[in-house]
């Protein structure tokens, strides 16, 4: 599966990453990114998590089920 990061836009060759955040219980972010994206999101405090096949799977189901969320 290629993908480009939700964030800087590049191919993402390697390990892709899941970041989220919420504030109150409102989802904010909700973006697939590249390992430096994630980085720069681990320094920033953001909850970060390696994507694996069963993640995958679920991103690409519920997908269609929630709008698009801001960029960082």
């Amino acid at each position: 599966m290629k993908q480009n990061c939700q964030h800087c836009g590049e191919l993402i060759v390697g390990d892709a990453y899941w970041v989220t955040s919420e504030h109150e219980g409102i989802p904010l972010l909700d973006l697939i990114v590249c390992s430096l994206c994630s980085m720069e999101a681990k320094r920033l405090g953001l909850h970060t998590e390696e994507i694996n096949v069963r993640n995958k799977q679920v991103l690409a189901r519920n997908r269609g089920n929630h709008p698009p969320r801001l960029g960082i």
